[in-house]
């Protein structure tokens, strides 16, 4: 290994790419911008508004939304790359009444299992269902449960609009083929031109011929808008004065050929730049001292020779910077001069040295300790290790990884296990398998510390994963919390989470109007009922929605979550609670001091120690006659009025 960096490319294991035409197109080494927010949030309303201004129309179009407005779901049919997706997004927006309910349905349980889970919801919703992704056994489980999934949509005045994955053309159930609507590819140079005019930027002028060059191979429709981008960030870093200057930097950039990285590559010396190289590329953008510090921790990990030159007769970092084509900013920050260098670099190490890539796994572990790494560079070193070991489908090596991390390095690796496990779970080709492993941390009965805390730190409101899929994480951020009950941060960060939308707040009352029923309930869940059912949060009413109290459903919830603490818990601990119920109940509109009474003396069962002790909680209140009315109407009695 002393020579790992010196000789490892051009002998028999190197891997060269040639050739010309549609080959520059399967070249491209990005896989989009660095835009986590677009890629976790794909219905949030700004993301949508700015999708909207660059949206060109595909044929076929008209009819998925005409089959939508009729029947409530739309299965949108295409080739890859042809814009299903956005499609979809955008035939669910153009239902104003639904901007503010609108969330992604994933083809799979709570656990990962490939299926549909049907819940009927109170308010319509515009539900995507991305199946673009899904393989030949996943599909077989989602089509069987889509016919009953359609009809619960359409019950309740919801909207579906899916993407269908390649396998299914030709075998779709007969209740769903009249749902199906194709689109066609629409011109990519008026996508490029939507994203740029968007962007303000000129899309009247004649762009350049390399630009028409790589359009010309019909790129799928993500790579366009990637490209996009591309001229978008060289024009406001004002590398070069005009639009055809920005188009010929980025189409350079976008198609940079491995014969062309190899070549730069060669061409330094020894190990040790190869090194500085490589680790730029992990921790683009991060200060000189931490490139240098990781560079280090790099070399140590595969053994290379040490330098033993007095400390005085070495190159200093500026020299050794420009040798790779990086420089530091203002600030300090490295980049390379090239755009988009450091993701061709990190591909050609990755595709070119197999080799070297267990090493790296044990060197992003060590990296991420480092105390001159801030908290963004130690998570962006773990979603670009993460990027290229799923890339070249590895999943498994990347979890046997941060298991390795959170164990041996404690919590200065928590932030990059816990991005790590975010990448994969947003992964389209290897996300269940995440979403399944992360599940199977929270449920066990060995849930360690460390394992906890980056649980929390992936489902945590505000997180990529919990804005993605909230549903999910609130599932296993619940698991964690009953597993973990002496943390109580991490209980008020899953109320935290919860209260963010009414659904995942009914939700979480369904989930604990089960566990409270427990023969020993978990005492994070009495908490958390406390919490919940705060009078004020039910009763409060968000734009445009009634409140939960308002509906028949949560009540069932709210009373057979009362039934159980009355039933399973002592006394102590829901005693509080319940008095600032009839507290609320004293100030409370005539309405709502009905529904919250009604919910707790239903919550007795009919049950008259129950019943009475409630009311010896309700005696001193001006409620207590209201209360002792409903008393005797559940058992019953009707008392004569003198």
């Amino acid at each position: 290994m002393t020579e790992v960096f010196s000789n490892w490319i051009g002998g028999a294991g190197a891997t060269f790419h040639t050739g010309s035409g549609t080959q520059t197109i399967n070249n491209f080494y990005g896989a989009g911008p660095d835009n986590r927010r677009s890629r976790s949030q794909p219905l949030a309303p700004d993301i949508l508004d700015r999708l909207r201004r660059r949206f060109v129309y595909p044929p076929g179009m008209q009819e998925a939304r005409q089959i939508l407005q009729e029947t409530h779901t739309v299965l949108i049919a295409g080739r890859p790359g042809s814009g299903r997706n956005a499609a979809a997004r955008m035939l669910l927006a153009e239902y104003r009444d639904l901007r503010d309910n609108l969330h992604e349905v994933l083809p799979e349980d709570e656990q990962g299992n490939a299926g549909l889970e049907r819940r009927d919801a109170p308010e319509p919703e515009g539900l995507l269902l991305d199946l673009s992704e899904a393989d030949a056994q996943t599909w077989p489980a989602v089509h069987d449960g889509l016919p009953g999934f359609h009809a619960a949509v359409r019950k309740n005045g919801s909207r579906l609009a899916v993407v269908l994955p390649n396998c299914a053309d030709g075998d779709l159930h007969s209740d769903l083929a009249q749902l199906r609507a194709p689109i066609v590819r629409p011109e990519a140079l008026l996508v490029l031109r939507g994203a740029l005019r968007e962007a303000e930027l000129p899309v009247d002028l004649e762009p350049p011929a390399e630009l028409f060059h790589f359009l010309e191979y019909e790129p799928p429709l993500d790579q366009v808008a990637n490209l996009a981008w591309r001229i978008r960030t060289v024009a406001a870093t004002a590398r070069s004065d005009t639009f055809t200057d920005w188009c010929r930097t980025a189409v350079e950039a976008f198609t940079r050929s491995p014969e062309d990285v190899a070549r730069q590559v060669l061409a330094l010396r020894d190990g040790r730049p190869k090194a500085l190289l490589l680790t730029t590329a992990m921790l683009h953008g991060a200060r000189t001292d931490a490139v240098h510090e990781a560079c280090e921790s790099l070399l140590s990990t595969v053994a290379h020779p040490k330098d033993d030159r007095p400390l005085l007769e070495r190159e200093d970092l500026s020299a050794r910077f420009d040798e790779i084509k990086a420089t530091p900013d203002q600030q300090g920050r490295v980049t390379f001069t090239s755009m988009d260098y450091d993701v061709a670099i990190r591909v050609h190490f990755w595709n070119n040295m197999p080799g070297l890539r267990t090493r790296l796994g044990q060197w992003v572990g060590r990296a991420v300790t480092l105390e001159s790494l801030t908290t963004d560079d130690r998570a962006l070193l773990a979603e670009r290790f993460a990027e290229q070991i799923l890339r070249t489908g590895r999943a498994e090596d990347l979890l046997g990884l941060v298991r390795e991390w959170i164990e041996r390095h404690g919590s200065r690796a928590w932030s990059a296990a816990s991005q790590a496990l975010t990448y994969g779970a947003l992964h389209g080709d290897h996300g269940r398998r995440f979403r399944k492993e992360l599940y199977d941390w929270a449920t066990s009965s060995k849930l360690s510390d460390g394992r906890a805390a980056v649980l929390v730190r992936v489902c945590s409101h505000g997180g990529d994963f919990a804005s993605r899929y909230p549903e999910q994480a609130l599932v296993r951020f619940h698991h964690v919390v009953r597993r973990q009950s002496q943390d109580r941060e991490a209980e008020a960060k899953l109320a935290q989470l919860v209260l963010t939308s009414q659904r995942l707040h009914r939700r979480m009352l369904d989930r604990l109007a089960l566990g409270l029923w427990l023969e020993r309930p978990w005492k994070a869940d009495i908490r958390l009922f406390a919490v919940l059912a705060a009078p004020g949060r039910l009763t409060s009413r968000r734009t445009g929605l009634r409140s939960l109290l308002d509906e028949p459903g949560v009540r069932r919830q709210l009373s057979d979550c009362w039934a159980a603490l009355f039933a399973r818990v002592a006394s102590k601990d829901w005693q509080e609670p319940c008095s600032l119920w009839l507290l609320a109940a004293e100030d409370a509109v005539p309405q709502q001091r009905d529904q919250l009474l009604d919910i707790l003396v239903r919550a007795c069962r009919e049950q008259p120690r129950r019943l009475g002790r409630l009311y010896q909680l309700a005696f001193r209140s001006p409620v207590a006659p209201l209360v002792q009315q409903k008393i005797d109407a559940a058992q019953g009695l009707h008392r004569t009025r003198p």
